[in-house]
């Protein structure tokens, strides 16, 4: 079995010396029965009570010393087991994780591992029980040859009627196992998808019946039928071994004429036989689920290991102010790559593959518009790029003499002239055509590309990034904080190329919130001594000191609205104080105070300390705070304003935050 091959790689000596103590244990035990037997068949039998209470104290130690040294081995096997693959998910690359689903990574660090661990706490008596069950056929041979034979026979069919069922039971649990990960993903839905459920009871209905129930009860109908083959096995094996019983008793004394003694003997050791041989047939599905588990389990850490980054230190320092460049990056995303019901592209949710989103079928065309623009021109944004979160025209795209804005964006508030967009580095080949070294493998998809694109973040400057939903602004923050490698194109930090051998180096000049950020109730990685007084002082600034105190590094609680739990995010990330500083769409859950406070204050704030900072936000009151201002449309740069001299000449808050 796996899971035996699995225990010898963790501590063979372990379950080496738990096999010794296991096997003593039964040849005690083998020797109990021998000495009951004299007992019972002879009249007088000297000093029996000291040799009973002896060999009864001989199989305690023997038996429970081997039984510690499996449960210290099982457990230290199911410790590691969980610490490697919690390794092996954190050197993973993102995408690849992406591409796994998390449904099948939480099915793997809890049903597989609970099930593997199960299996490894029965161990210790299965080893017990096979001990005993050998320690008593070498007493059945010493009693009688033909006995023995007889009993090895019909333990044989036993053991075969089980075999006969073993390959179609491991089928139906692997197929059982597999369903497991689409019923861990319909868990999910429940969870995540609670209100839109709670809302639509015709989609909660559908959901409930034809996915959530459907999924429950195909796992049912496989773990049952696999566990009732096995009923069916061991009947069959119990059969054959009453069989044997009655042959033994009433048959075979007339043809070969046994004394009644050896009978008694070997009824008597046969019924002590029988319990341990019971329990082995009897914990072989759990055999079975466990070498399924562990599968699952190994098939995961060699996916991950096939993708492990490169941890190796670097020999280059951290700067506290930094020069970020991007020439020509591109990322492609192969719709291929996702699993069944997993996440949506990078570039973001409902993309299609190298183009806008379809038309609705109740949609009316609009008069005079031609369905694609003329060639050599800029692609028409689309129409969720037209409008602001608020419903109103977007200042970039208000008409000129009938014509769309596309060149003037929004005026500079200190002299009124337009900020001039001009595409780096000239136009971008549509989406859809691949730029040079980049080819989606034979027979996928074509997926959603992400630039070329090319950009520079310098200390002191605030970068702001715009565009519509899909447009691979996540994408690009992915890819600028080193959570994804660009697929050609070049990243370098103060002239330093990144690659995978200082990916994390580069990754720990950043600090992120992006829009699905997880926020710890701890304020790991933080050693100051005055931590605590520090972060209340944030507290109590973000005005969440009535809400939640700190004792230790450690928050009262995390269970608050979402717009305070990104200040929450916002105190941290102040906290590291690394010269790269990203945020994903902070201000969209904002009142309007913090909001103005955030862009007015608090990136001033970092900018005056030499900060590098990038925002992705739909704000467009706030664009004239922009160094710089880049816009993207369907993973392209369509406009890149030159800075802004205002954002410069703006002063920060005066203390704190």
């Amino acid at each position: 079995m796996r899971f035996i091959r699995f225990l010898f790689e963790v501590s063979w000596r372990n379950i080496l010396m738990a096999t010794i103590a296991g096997f003593i244990g039964g040849a005690g035990n083998a020797l109990l029965i021998s000495l009951i037997n004299r007992s019972v068949n002879q009249a007088a039998f000297p000093n029996a009570v000291y040799y009973f209470a002896g060999e009864t104290l001989f199989i305690l130690v023997t038996s429970t010393l081997s039984q510690f040294l499996l449960i210290r081995l099982s457990q230290n096997a199911i410790y590691q087991l969980r610490v490697r693959l919690s390794r092996s998910i954190l050197s993973s690359p993102l995408t690849h994780l992406e591409s796994l689903g998390e449904n099948r990574l939480i099915a793997t660090l809890t049903d597989d591992a609970r099930v593997l661990s199960h299996t490894l706490s029965a161990i210790p008596n299965l080893c017990i029980d096979l001990a005993t069950v050998i320690g008593c056929l070498v007493y059945l041979a010493y009693l009688s040859g033909i006995i023995f034979v007889l009993t090895v026979v019909s333990a044989s069919l036993a053991m075969w009627c089980v075999q006969t069922r073993l390959g179609k039971a491991q089928g139906l649990f692997t197929s059982a196992r597999e369903e497991e990960d689409t019923l861990v993903k319909h868990f999910q839905a429940i969870t995540k998808g609670i209100k839109e459920l709670k809302l639509h009871k015709s989609r909660r209905d559908d959901f409930s019946v034809n996915h959530l129930q459907s999924s429950a009860a195909k796992l049912r109908h496989k773990n049952s039928t696999a566990m009732k083959s096995f009923v069916v096995a061991n009947a069959f094996g119990q059969t054959t071994q009453f069989l044997s019983l009655g042959f033994i008793l009433f048959i075979l004394p007339q043809i070969v004429g046994l004394p009644r003694e050896l009978l008694a003997s070997y009824v008597l050791t046969t019924t002590f036989l029988a319990m341990p041989l019971h329990n082995l047939l009897s914990r072989l599905p759990d055999i079975l689920r466990g070498n399924v588990a562990l599968q699952k389990i190994d098939a995961m850490k060699l996916s991950l290991a096939e993708r492990t980054e490169v941890e190796t230190a670097s020999d280059y320092a951290m700067a506290q102010r930094c020069l970020l460049e991007l020439d020509q990056v591109t990322y492609l995303y192969h719709p291929s790559d996702m699993p069944p019901g997993g996440m949506p592209p990078p570039g973001g949710e409902g993309m299609l593959p190298f183009g806008p989103p379809p038309k609705r079928a109740n949609s009316k065309p609009e008069a005079n518009r031609p369905e694609h623009p003329p060639e050599g021109s800029l692609a028409e944004p689309p129409e969720h790029g037209r409008l602001d979160e608020n419903g109103r025209p977007h200042p970039e795209f208000q008409p000129e003499n009938g014509q769309p804005n596309h060149e003037g964006g929004r005026p500079n508030r200190e002299n009124g002239r337009p900020n001039t967009m001009h595409p780096p580095g000239g136009m971008h080949p549509p989406n859809g055509m691949h730029p040079p070294g980049i080819h989606p493998p034979d027979g996928r998809e074509r997926g959603f590309l992400l630039g070329p694109i090319s950009m520079t973040l310098q200390p002191g400057q605030i970068t702001f990034v715009v565009g519509g939903n899909g447009s691979g602004k996540s994408t690009l923050a992915k890819l600028i904080t080193g959570l994804y490698l660009p697929q050609t194109g070049s990243i370098r930090l103060d002239g330093v190329e990144i690659n995978d051998q200082n990916q994390e180096w580069y990754r720990q000049h950043f600090t992120a919130i992006f829009s699905d950020f997880y926020l710890f109730e701890s304020y790991l990685g933080f050693h100051q001594d005055n931590l605590d007084q520090e972060v209340q002082n944030y507290l109590r600034q973000l005005q969440l000191d009535h809400k939640v105190q700190v004792k230790d590094g450690v928050l009262s609680t995390i269970h608050l609205s979402q717009g305070q739990r990104k200040r929450l995010a916002l105190l941290t990330a102040y906290l590291e104080d690394r010269p790269i500083y990203l945020f994903d769409e902070w201000a969209a859950d904002q009142e309007p105070m913090f909001r103005d406070l955030f862009y007015t204050q608090i990136l001033t704030k970092l900018k005056e300390r030499g900060k590098a900072v990038l925002v992705i936000t739909h704000d467009d009151r706030y664009f004239h705070l922009a160094d710089q201002l880049i816009k993207l449309d369907y993973g392209r740069v369509v406009s890149q304003p030159n800075p802004l001299p205002l954002a410069g000449q703006l002063g920060g808050g005066k203390n704190g935050i």
